[in-house]
């Protein structure tokens, strides 16, 4: 385990390695927040600055309720600086406007041959509806195979130590926290779902790091979409990690069956319980992990721009199975057929997520996995 002073230490190193090279790189100019009126996510808050004060029982019972009810919540206090949040932005635009077309290809993601995004997804891979494709595009690094240096796109390679460096102080500073506040809602040891997301040896999961773009669908594709750039899923994972941007586009399904924009809040994180830790609670998708999906809010100028977030997608290790501690207490099946692996259930579902034949609906389509019936969202 790498303890923060080491993290600072590790960053202050590869900031001066880059020297020159740091300022070299074009600043991300964020849009101004969305500011018209929109139906939106009434999601709570989780105070991270209060985690070792008298008032942790009181976001223990702010976590409970979130993932009772929607499993999304706000992260403040979390104590990563902000100046560290747009620096990935900034790498973030690097990697989609500093890397050609060609070098991109070279680093293709094996999505369809390993259920892999490792690598660039680029843009109509996935249809959203009749036939529009979506106009997606992002990078991604896995943890346990972010080294070697040249494995990443030329323009990415003085940078790497330090996405490691803001990667490590994440899961230090926010999931390590977020996992010991479920523990103590799901009555489990504190530190137990740390230990399937990272072994006393530092074995970790093959957590996923992504930059994203969003590029605006045609005013004919997204009348076809009704404004949806991305249907509506569970996360695949265990918890993601988004940090909060100004262009409003996530939307949550609320319990009231109505989805809801998550509203920008400057330095805040926004968590979402994936598929994987709503196994382990002992539900299923649409159980503790509430369906998103991106949309453009309906005659809105954000809709004509650019929308640029990058988050963080953390998942188990790939030796744990899906289905442990109070599912074996709750006296139902989840999987009619044999449990999968945190890394055979994600596998499945990348390679299957807008381009599978589905189950056709008027609210949804479904697809049928290891027996579960897993929702898609117009």
């Amino acid at each position: 385990m790498v303890l923060p002073s080491a993290i600072s230490r590790t960053r202050i190193r590869a900031r001066s390695r880059l020297g020159p090279m740091a300022s070299a790189v074009p600043k991300w100019i964020p849009t101004a927040p969305t500011t018209f009126d929109l139906p939106w996510a009434d999601i709570l808050t989780v105070d991270l600055s209060l985690y070792n004060s008298g008032d942790r029982a009181k976001l223990i019972e702010t976590v409970s309720t979130a993932l009772e009810r929607d499993g999304f919540f706000y992260v403040t206090g979390h104590g990563i600086d902000q100046a560290l949040l747009d620096r990935q932005f900034d790498l973030a635009q690097l990697a989609f406007d500093a890397v050609p077309l060609e070098e991109k290809e070279e680093h293709r993601a094996p999505i369809a041959e390993k259920g892999s995004f490792m690598g660039y997804k680029l843009q109509k891979w996935w249809e959203i509806k009749d036939g529009v494709r979506d106009r997606i595009e992002h990078y991604n690094f896995y943890l346990g195979h972010i080294d070697p240096t040249e494995r990443h796109p030329k323009a990415l390679r003085p940078h790497v130590e330090e996405v490691k460096a803001f990667i490590e102080e994440s899961r230090q500073k926010v999931l390590r926290k977020i996992l010991s506040l479920v523990d103590a809602v799901l009555g489990l040891q504190e530190g137990h779902l740390w230990s399937l997301h990272q072994t006393p040896e530092g074995l970790t999961g093959d957590d996923v790091f992504r930059y994203m773009i969003y590029d605006p669908l045609t005013e004919a594709e997204s009348t076809i979409t009704n404004g949806v750039m991305l249907n509506g899923h569970t996360d695949f994972n265990s918890v993601s990690i988004l940090v909060s941007q100004p262009i409003a586009a996530l939307q949550v399904l609320m319990p009231d069956n109505v989805w809801r924009y998550v509203k920008h809040r400057d330095g805040a994180l926004v968590i979402n319980i994936g598929d994987q830790l709503s196994f382990m609670s002992g539900e299923g998708p649409q159980g503790d992990d509430a369906p998103r999906r991106a949309a453009a809010p309906e005659s809105s100028t954000p809709a004509l721009t650019r929308r640029l977030p990058f988050c963080a997608f953390l998942a188990q290790n790939f030796d744990c199975f899906l289905l442990r501690e109070k599912i074996r207490t709750r006296g139902h099946r989840v999987f009619e057929e044999e449990v999968p692996t945190a890394e055979q259930w994600e596998q499945t579902r990348i390679k299957s997520y807008g381009r599978k034949e589905l189950i056709k609906g008027e609210e949804y389509d479904t697809e049928i996995i290891a027996g579960l019936q897993i929702r898609h969202y117009h």
